[in-house]
């Protein structure tokens, strides 16, 4: 036997291997996710080893994950998995089609074989091949000839590798197929093979001795159904394995879901719980401070009464700005609660603030929180102490780092005392890792000014 005898049979493959190495060398050289070593690994692999090194590195790949358990999408998941299997059955086919060929060499049946060999293995090309809308449309068709072709050769075969062939064919068809086509596919396989080893067996019945031959043919019935079980299960376990991971993904994103409601009902349970209880109890505390700052005759007990009265007040109002910011939830837009308050103040107390915002800033809800808090204090002192019309506020975030300045144009001062206010927004300020200056001059107001990271601690996540 010469190559020259058997080019026909030979080219395709060898085609098809030396079309696949450039591909997957070319695809290697412009991938930029591996690491320099990996890569040149890669291409020398499938330089040297061509299409087992490619199978190899089809079934390491990372798998596409199903977005459900529709059919297209169990074929996209598996998809690596069954082209690297069709490579390999490509070399099987054509090793021991080479075989086949080299044990039939000189027989009358060699010629027949050659273009019987070559015919079954171009349909199995063609039908691993084709784009998928195409190979539908050729299905069952190329699966089915395939796999009739391999009676005739069974009959001609002497070597007895006919038995690995049928094999092969069956395993072509399995593996791109549904699996209810698989399981037809299958015995399909095996009545083929079934059919061309009893034509055999009749065959050889006159000059072998018949118990050989019967034992002959049992043992190989029985091997061609344990391999072609066998290969089927696989197919049936990577569906499946696919469609638990498409249901363990949904319900994934379910639980995910299902802990965010969780959260939510819990947020607004608790905002629930301090509107009606500490909400309640601090406007009680301030309508009973009034009434007894008008049972006390005493100056200094009535500047009391008034300041504690304020503090009350002040704690309200935080309370509700933060029952907004627990309601809110994750979906808290500091652009549009800080809006919300300006009006609020402008509304309530006639002082116009101007805002300046650079970028849209994303931020925790603590820091929205804290942030609206400040605001609401620097607006209170600039009305209360600085007799302000008006103020402005700038706000930008550079490097992970939010700047924050309020300037009102109240009167100034050169001596400044840190109240209650001015200190508990301190200790807020410092709480998120920032800092907070004030800075005022006789007849220009004040300017307080703050730097807080935009990111959230995670001791204030814990």
């Amino acid at each position: 036997m010469q190559i020259r005898e058997i080019w026909p049979f030979l080219l395709p493959g060898v085609l098809l291997q030396l079309l696949m190495q450039i591909l997957f060398i070319v695809e290697g050289v412009r991938e930029d996710n591996r690491k320099p070593l990996h890569r040149t690994l890669y291409i020398l692999s499938v330089a040297v080893f061509g299409l087992a090194a490619i199978a190899f590195h089809l079934f390491r790949a990372e798998k596409y994950t199903p977005k459900d358990t529709t059919a297209n999408e169990v074929e996209r998941a598996n998809h690596l998995s069954i082209k690297g299997i069709f490579f390999i059955l490509l070399i099987a086919y054509q090793v021991m089609g080479l075989h086949m060929l080299a044990e039939n060499a000189g027989t009358a049946a060699y010629k027949p074989l050659l273009w019987l060999l070559t015919i079954s293995f171009l349909i199995m090309l063609l039908y691993n091949l084709l784009p998928e809308k195409k190979r539908l449309i050729a299905e069952p068709l190329l699966p089915v000839l395939q796999l009739i072709l391999c009676i005739p050769i069974q009959c001609l075969d002497i070597s007895g590798d006919n038995l690995f062939l049928s094999i092969i064919a069956g395993f072509s068809a399995i593996n791109h197929a549904s699996l209810p086509r698989a399981k037809v596919y299958g015995i399909g396989a095996l009545g083929a093979y079934l059919w061309g080893s009893s034509a055999r067996t009749v065959f050889l019945s006159q000059s072998a001795e018949m118990s050989d031959l019967v034992r002959y043919f049992f043992v190989n019935t029985i091997v061609v159904l344990l391999a072609l079980l066998a290969f089927y299960t696989l197919k049936k376990q990577m569906i499946t394995s696919v469609k638990l991971e498409s249901a363990l993904r949904t319900v994934n994103e379910q639980s995910e879901k299902l802990k965010s409601l969780a959260v939510v009902e819990e947020r607004n349970r608790i905002a629930a719980e301090m509107h009606d209880t500490v909400g309640h109890t601090l406007t009680a505390a301030v309508l009973t401070l009034e009434a007894a700052e008008g049972l006390v005759s005493e100056p200094q007990a009535v500047q009391k009464l008034r300041q504690g009265k304020e503090q009350v007040r002040r704690g309200l109002s935080e309370l509700r700005a933060s029952v907004k910011v627990v309601r809110a939830g994750n979906k808290t837009d500091f652009a549009a609660a800080l809006n919300q308050l300006l009006q609020e103040i402008r509304s309530d107390t006639g002082l116009v603030i101007q805002t300046v915002m650079e970028s849209e800033i994303n931020l925790p809800l603590l820091h929205v929180g804290i942030l609206l808090s400040v605001i609401k204090e620097c607006a209170t002192n600039a009305i209360k102490h600085g007799h302000a019309t008006g103020a402005e506020i700038l706000i930008g975030e550079h490097n992970g780092l939010l700047r924050f300045a309020f300037t009102d144009n109240g009167f100034g001062t050169d001596t400044i005392k840190s109240g209650s206010g001015l200190s508990i927004m301190r200790e807020r300020i410092q709480s998120l890792g920032g800092t907070l200056d004030i800075e005022s001059a006789p007849g220009e107001g004040f300017t307080i000014s703050l730097i807080i990271p935009t990111a959230q601690r995670k001791e204030d996540t814990e």
